[in-house]
């Protein structure tokens, strides 16, 4: 079980698998493709397996943007519930987390900081790493709990 730590600063239990419908709708070049649980959500490939693969990213990243709001992801359609169109192919595609949770990038922003002179010579004769030591002491703060 994996656990994340929501915006309220508590942890929270969070699924590794999740299967989700996807509506394939064949274009000239490739494919269109729209989300019924997510329907502002939208991709395109130009193969049916790249169409799969883009699919599951942008899963990924909705489901990841509820667990971080401390939301739980829709429940998924079933196949009854979704209406298709012409040239239009339903597929429900297979997501584990934990590969995708793992590939996500952080991303760091530069914060300009004021500490006492005297402790900042000492850090600096010890080498220490200032920001590695702030996202440690933040996430102490924070309560959040490191891999």
């Amino acid at each position: 079980m994996f656990y994340k730590i929501s915006c309220s600063g508590k942890e929270k239990p969070v699924k590794e698998n999740y299967i989700y419908p996807i509506v394939l709708h064949r274009e000239r070049k490739g494919y269109s493709i729209s989300f019924p649980d997510f329907p502002d959500q939208m991709t395109d490939a130009e193969t049916e397996e790249q169409a799969i693969k883009a699919a599951q990213e942008v899963l990924a990243l909705c489901i990841n943007n509820n667990e971080d709001m401390g939301k739980e992801p829709p429940k998924p359609k079933k196949p009854e519930e979704i209406i298709l169109g012409e040239d239009e192919k339903l597929i429900y595609v297979h997501l584990w987390m934990p590969y995708f949770r793992h590939v996500q990038k952080v991303i760091y922003v530069k914060k300009t900081l004021t500490i006492p002179k005297w402790l900042d010579e000492m850090a600096k004769k010890k080498k220490l790493n200032f920001s590695a030591i702030l996202v440690k002491g933040l996430k102490k703060e924070l309560g959040i709990i490191d891999d």
